[in-house]
C-alpha cells in the first residue's frame, strides 16, 4: 500500500478508536452545565472551527493563481531571464549568508531553513510572484480577469482569481511563462523534494502529491483550472533543490553535470580553519524553464465541461481577432520536445492528454529546411 495511503488509514482508525472512547465516556456522569456556559463553549468552538476553515481557505488562496497566456499573446515582450536571475541569485545569497550566522560551520539543516526563508516559505515563494507582479524592471503581460478568457466565469467557479485577479506573464528565453510558475518552482517544488528525498518516500509520492494538490486547493477548487505547466514547474523545482548541495540525483540528467552544486561547504579563507557555505555558481532559469511551462503549450483541465465551454468559447474569439489558432497546444513540435525531455516515465504525470499527443504539422512539399 502506498505510504501516504496507509498513513491516512492509520489516522482515520486512531480518529475511530477516539470516537469510540469517547461514547464510552459519554455514558459516565457528569456535573450539569448552565445553558450560558453551554452556549459559550458552542460558540467558542464554532468561532475555533471558522477560523480554522478560514485560515485554510486563505492558505489556498494564496497559493492558488492563475495567468492568461493568450490574451495578448501577440503582444512582443524582451527577454526577463536576466533580470530574473539576477533576483533570484541575490535572494540564494542572502539565504546563504543568514544559515552562515546562523552555525558556527556548515550545517545543512540551517542551510535548507534559511534558503527556503529566503525563496520558498508558502506565503514568500508566493510573494515573490506577487512582487514580480508589479516589478517595473520587468517588460510583463498583465491581462485583467474582467478581459481575460476567464471572464465568463462566475465567483464560485474561480474563486482565486475573484479575489486577486491574474498573474502577469513574462517571457524567459523563448518561453512565455506566468510569474506564478516561479511560486511553484520554489515553493511545491520544495515540497516535492521534502517528501521524495528528506521524508524518503521516492519521486513517485511526490508527483501524487502534486497532483492532488493541483486537483484540489491550488488548483480546481480555487480557480476553476489544473494547470499542468503548474506540475512541470514543481518538477523542475525539485531538481534545482536536489542541486543546491548536488547529493540527491536528477530525474533527467546523468554524470557530472547533474550534480554540480549551488553551495559547497568551503574554508572562510586561505588561512582559517573555520568553515562556511558560499555558492560556487549561479541559478540559471535556462536549465528548468521550457515550453512545457507555457499553459498555451502544455495545456489546462478544468473542474467541469460548463468552465471548460466558456474558456474555450472565449479563446476562438480571440483566435479570430487575433487571426491565430489558439487551440491547444498552440505549438505541437514545442510538446514534442517535451516529451523527449520527460520521457515515458514522467511526462505522463506532467503533460497534459493533447500535449502527450500531438504531432508536428507535416511541413509543405516545397519545404526542404
Amino acid at each position: 500500500m502506498h505510504p501516504r495511503r496507509r498513513q491516512r488509514g492509520d489516522h482515520l482508525a486512531a480518529a475511530t478508536r477516539l470516537s469510540a472512547r469517547a461514547r464510552g465516556r459519554a455514558a459516565l456522569p457528569r456535573a450539569p452545565r448552565s445553558g450560558g456556559a453551554l452556549r459559550l463553549v458552542s460558540l467558542a468552538c464554532a468561532g475555533c472551527l471558522a477560523a480554522g476553515i478560514a485560515l485554510l481557505a486563505s492558505v489556498a488562496l494564496v497559493r492558488a493563481a492563475e495567468i492568461d497566456s493568450l490574451t495578448g499573446r501577440l503582444q512582443p515582450l524582451a527577454d526577463s531571464k536576466h533580470a530574473l536571475e539576477r533576483q533570484l541569485n541575490q535572494r540564494l545569497d542572502e539565504g546563504i549568508a543568514r544559515a552562515n550566522e546562523a552555525a558556527t560551520s556548515c550545517d545543512e539543516a540551517a542551510l535548507y531553513r534559511e534558503l527556503r526563508r529566503a525563496l520558498a516559505s508558502p506565503f514568500i515563494g508566493h510573494v515573490i510572484t506577487m512582487r514580480l507582479d508589479e516589478d517595473e524592471s520587468l517588460d510583463r503581460r498583465r491581462v485583467l480577469r474582467a478581459d481575460s478568457i476567464y471572464r465568463d466565469l462566475g465567483l464560485l467557479d474561480n474563486v482565486s482569481v475573484h479575489w486577486k485577479d491574474l498573474s502577469s506573464v513574462v517571457r524567459v528565453g523563448d518561453v512565455l511563462v506566468g510569474v506564478d510558475k516561479l511560486g511553484h518552482f520554489f515553493v511545491e517544488g520544495w515540497s516535492y523534494f521534502e517528501t521524495a528525498d528528506l521524508d524518503g518516500e521516492g519521486l513517485p509520492a511526490a508527483l501524487d502529491w502534486g497532483e492532488g494538490t493541483e486537483a484540489t486547493w491550488f488548483g480546481r477548487y480555487t480557480t476553476g483550472v489544473l494547470s499542468h505547466a503548474d506540475l512541470v514547474a514543481n518538477f523542475e523545482g525539485l531538481r534545482f533543490w536536489r542541486r543546491v548541495l548536488g547529493r540527491a540525483g536528477d530525474p533527467l540528467e546523468t554524470g557530472r553535470r547533474a550534480n554540480r552544486p549551488y553551495v559547497k561547504c568551503k574554508r572562510r579563507s586561505w588561512f582559517a580553519s573555520e568553515r562556511q557555505w558560499k555558492r560556487v555558481r549561479a541559478l540559471d532559469l535556462g536549465d528548468y524553464v521550457n515550453p512545457a511551462w507555457d499553459e498555451a503549450i502544455n495545456c489546462c483541465s478544468y473542474r467541469t465541461p460548463e468552465i471548460e465551454a466558456m474558456i474555450e468559447s472565449r479563446i476562438a474569439e480571440l483566435g479570430e481577432a487575433d487571426g491565430v489558432d489558439y487551440t491547444c497546444p498552440v505549438d505541437a513540435q514545442a510538446c514534442v520536445q517535451a516529451r523527449r525531455r520527460y520521457g515515458e516515465q514522467w511526462a505522463p504525470h506532467l503533460l497534459h492528454e493533447a500535449c502527450l499527443s500531438a504531432s508536428p504539422r507535416p511541413r509543405p512539399w516545397w519545404r526542404f529546411w
